[in-house]
């Protein structure tokens, strides 16, 4: 039985660190609590401006006076600024690399594709496209870091990495409605996703791209625009 030298390597984690992470913890908290710490100086110098809205909160504000007042709006905001960095690790797409799968972790969510499924993986501008062996479309996900450490992750672990972008780019043709080309399913389904792009609900839109998958058919965004195409068919 042969072995990969893959195999053999330890995980490559692409996306934020163990360090990067504890900084960004701990200035947000910094942050959040510089600025809770001078709300009240804040909300007095607003009410001087007539044109600033909100004056109902603003007025209650400076309605308090005393050392508690500042105490209590500095653990507001450090308690906003320990959320507001925990919404944007949850919101980076962190990927690990390994000699037998490919996992992604974002919003909560994993996504882990065996070696074996994987036909090649590429970027779609801001995108890390995961593509099956028959062309299917396994998973599209924002990707925000620089794409020499995803490549090379990739290669590094035996992953056929695509470095010239979609291999199946010139087979992508814009929907339009009722295109007599698709199936009335994936034709309903396309309307249904048009009008959750338009709304940016993009849930919603995700669901919907991956029912039209389980049809058989590929499709990507630019924009509120949709682009498909029709997957391979394996020999």
């Amino acid at each position: 039985m042969n072995i990969s030298r893959s195999s053999y390597q330890n995980p490559t984690a692409v996306g934020f660190s163990a360090a990067v992470r504890i900084l960004l913890f701990v200035g947000c908290s910094a942050l959040g609590i510089a600025l809770g710490y001078f709300i009240p100086l804040i909300a007095k110098w607003a009410l001087t401006l007539p044109w600033v809205p909100f004056q109902g909160p603003l007025k209650l504000i400076t309605a308090f006076s005393g050392v508690w007042v500042t105490i209590v709006t500095s653990v507001l905001g450090l308690l906003a600024g320990l959320w507001f960095a925990e919404e944007v690790i949850k919101d980076t797409l962190h990927v690990v690399v390994s000699g037998e799968t490919i996992r992604l972790e974002k919003d909560g969510t994993v996504q882990e594709f065996m070696r074996e499924t994987v036909g090649t993986v590429f970027l779609d501008g801001k995108q890390l496209v995961i593509l099956g062996n028959n062309g299917e479309e396994h998973a599209r996900e924002t990707y925000d870091w620089a794409s020499g450490r995803i490549a090379g992750a990739l290669t590094e672990h035996g992953y056929p990495w695509s470095p010239g972008g979609d291999p199946y780019q010139e087979q992508f043709r814009r929907w339009v409605l009722d295109t007599p080309d698709l199936p009335l399913a994936v034709n309903a389904l396309l309307k249904a996703r048009e009008v959750a792009l338009q709304k940016k609900e993009k849930g919603e839109a995700k669901e919907l791209r991956r029912e039209v998958s389980k049809l058989g058919f590929v499709v990507k965004d630019e924009e509120t625009r949709q682009y498909w195409r029709a997957q391979t068919t394996g020999e």
